[in-house]
């Protein structure tokens, strides 16, 4: 989900339009288990958006090679976009 203080930031309303696709992909692999480590393939991806474009994004680290060095990357998420927001039994939780 994307929260309304997300929509209305300055620093959002600034990304391209894939950079926000990007990241709605990778919110919607947030797992609170693992927090905020995310992984992302490019062939899940290969139909909304370049590898190339993936690689652009400037609120995204690396934090482990995937691909042709096995396994999936992962990634963390920096910056203002690093917090992410959940939800358990009605309370409202707030991570980064």
């Amino acid at each position: 989900m994307v929260y309304s203080d997300l929509l209305k930031d300055k620093t959002w309303r600034k990304l391209s339009n894939s950079a926000k696709v990007l990241y709605i992909y990778l919110r919607n692999k947030f797992n609170k288990e693992t927090l905020n480590i995310l992984t992302l393939t490019y062939t899940e991806m290969k139909d909304v958006m370049s590898t190339a474009t993936m690689s652009k994004a400037d609120f995204i680290e690396v934090t482990k090679m995937g691909g042709l060095f096995g396994g999936s990357c992962r990634y963390k998420l920096k910056g203002e976009f690093r917090w992410f927001y959940y939800t358990v039994s009605g309370r409202r939780f707030k991570i980064g």
